[in-house]
Formats: structure tokens, C-alpha cells, sequence
């Protein structure tokens, strides 16, 4: 078996130019191996399900993908993200910060080339196929034990739109699913951690489709979902990653020092896909049709139900909004 780092070093110089052929003498001289041994490397890469195609002359990296040296090199963070943990395949970064919350710092970013397990909203599973998502979980551990965290989820997706300002213009589905061209291409999971009373960490699971070609879809998910390749283009994803997490930083800090949440819910009020329109609220046990109308200051969707003409806050995340026909 290949060490982790040599395909690490491999992938690294093959992502420094992606889409481009190379020859095997070129990689293997750059790597500092021989011929022989840069197959074998790229061999299990393959088998890794990673996007690459090779032959006995010639390999290429199909897209961009994960580079911890590449995102390191673009970010311009503070504290948050300058420790970074990239591994091949994992059942869900979430539940691996949870695993090694001792350990990590605040600010330090787990990423997966590939999640088998990962896991959305109420339960929901979240898939990413190796080397065409971001799967990515940051972990914060503030000192402040009485702010109101949950309200992570939307400084996140207002974080993530800003990102993504250059390639489209994104929208939020409240509380937590981020569209483009009115389909998902990213979920957002916000988890505290406590022992005891004591808030230990918050973890913020972000799952973003970024080259994800229309074949990787799910039938059962292609009304739903997409990638930021099929409506778009192909992404950067260490990029994204960077630009994200310097706009998170920037909400995140501003926050705990004067609590206002003006500045990041603005964005997801400009970029809401709702406000404004009419959809189906569902819960466990109801599903009333309601005109979406703001997001108030603390994040909670105010909707207006049309069977009562009564109006309230939507405070809980275990709402689903559906439009007539399905996701929205």
C-alpha cells in the first residue's frame, strides 16, 4: 500500500494544474520517484475513486480538488482555518471532530476527499462522491458559554453566498440549504458538543456539490440537487474554501463582539429564496400553506399562515418548506 503522503504529493502536483495532461516522466520526476513507483501511486488514486484517468504515458486530473497546501496559501484568516486536516475518506467529518474534540483547536477545519455517512438536517443523509465535493466540518470553541450559537447556521450560509458571489448568484433556503438556479448544492449542519453544562465545541458541517457532473446526481435527487460544475462551472474548490472561510471569520469575530446580527442575516435576507413567495410549512404533525415574509433579527423565518392570518416567528429547525410540487 502507498503511503497517504506520496498520493498526497502526487494529487497536490497533479491539482496545481488540473484538467491538464501531464506525462508519467513529468509527475514522477516532480515527485521525486521513479516511474514505476508514480503508477502504483496513481493506481490506487484511482482505485480511491478519485477523478483522475491515466495510461502508461499520460495522467490527468479530471477537476480541481481538496489541497491543504493550496487553501493555506490563499487564506487570509486570522485564526480561523490554519489548522487543517484533510483525510481520503471518512464516514462523516462531523462525527470525526466530535471523536477528537480534545485535541483540535478552535478554528481547525477537517476535510474528506470522500464522506460515506454524512448526514444533513433531521436526519437526512448527505453523499459526496471522492474528489467532486467539499465535505468540511469547523470547529469553534468560544469562551462565551451565554450566546445564542444557533445562530451559526445562518452567519455559515450567509458566508458560503458571499463565496460564491463570483461564480453565480446563490440563494438560501431557510434554515440551512444553500441553491443555485433553484436546486441544492450545499447543506449546512450546525452540532454543539457539552460536557456536562459545559458548551465544549460547535461544529459547523458544511457539504458544498462543486464538480459533481449531472451522471453523480441520484435519479431520485436530480429535481433537487445539482453541482456548481452542471449550473455553472467547474470550481476551485480550495478557493471556495479560503474565500469562505475569511468571510466566516469576519462575521464570526464582529459577533462576539457586539452581538449584532445585522451584517450576515442582511445577506441571507438579500439572497433568501423565500421571502417573499408562498410555501408549504411541514412539521411532524401539520402542513399549512404560509407567504414567507422576513427573517427577524434572530434568524427565525416570519410567516403568515393563510388558513388563520396569524403571524409568527418559525424558531425551530424542525420545519421543512416545500413549494407545491416538491423541494421548492
Amino acid at each position: 500500500m502507498v503511503p497517504q503522503t506520496l498520493k498526497a504529493h502526487h494529487l497536490d502536483y497533479l491539482n496545481s494544474e488540473p484538467t491538464h495532461s501531464a506525462s508519467i516522466v513529468e509527475v514522477s520526476t516532480a515527485c521525486a520517484c521513479s516511474e514505476e513507483m508514480t503508477k502504483n501511486v496513481l493506481k490506487e488514486i484511482s482505485e480511491d475513486g478519485m477523478p483522475i484517468h491515466f495510461d502508461a504515458q499520460t495522467v490527468i486530473l479530471l477537476n480541481p480538488i481538496l489541497s491543504e497546501a493550496s487553501i493555506i496559501n490563499q487564506l487570509k484568516t486570522e485564526r480561523i482555518g490554519h489548522h487543517i486536516k484533510l483525510l481520503q475518506s471518512i464516514d462523516s467529518t462531523n462525527d470525526y471532530v466530535k471523536k477528537h474534540l480534545s485535541s483540535l483547536n478552535h478554528g481547525s477545519l477537517v476535510l474528506a476527499h470522500e464522506q460515506t455517512v454524512g448526514k444533513g438536517r433531521l436526519g437526512r443523509e448527505w453523499s459526496s462522491p471522492a474528489g467532486k465535493t467539499i465535505s468540511m466540518s469547523l470547529l469553534l470553541k468560544p469562551s462565551n458559554q451565554k450566546l445564542r450559537y444557533s445562530i451559526l447556521t445562518q452567519m455559515a450560509a450567509a458566508a458560503l453566498v458571499r463565496s460564491l458571489e463570483t461564480h453565480s448568484h446563490a440563494e438560501i433556503k431557510w434554515p440551512n440549504d444553500v441553491l443555485v438556479n433553484k436546486k441544492k448544492i450545499s447543506g449546512i449542519l450546525t452540532e454543539a458538543e457539552y460536557s456536562g453544562s459545559q458548551l465544549e465545541g460547535i461544529i459547523i458541517g458544511i457539504g458544498v456539490n462543486t464538480n459533481l457532473d449531472k451522471d453523480d446526481i441520484p435519479l431520485s435527487l436530480k429535481e433537487k440537487a445539482s453541482s456548481l460544475k452542471i449550473e455553472v462551472d467547474t470550481v476551485d474548490p480550495n478557493k471556495l474554501i479560503s474565500r469562505f472561510l475569511e468571510f466566516f471569520e469576519t462575521y464570526y469575530e464582529s459577533w462576539l463582539s457586539d452581538q449584532d446580527t445585522k451584517p450576515f442575516l442582511d445577506v441571507c435576507r438579500k439572497h433568501s429564496a423565500l421571502i417573499g413567495h408562498r410555501y408549504w410549512i411541514e412539521d411532524t404533525v401539520s402542513r399549512r400553506k404560509a407567504s414567507i415574509d422576513s427573517l427577524d433579527d434572530d434568524g427565525a423565518l416570519v410567516v403568515t399562515y393563510l388558513d388563520t392570518s396569524e403571524t409568527m416567528p418559525l424558531v425551530s429547525t424542525h420545519y421543512s418548506i416545500r413549494g407545491d410540487n416538491g423541494y421548492i
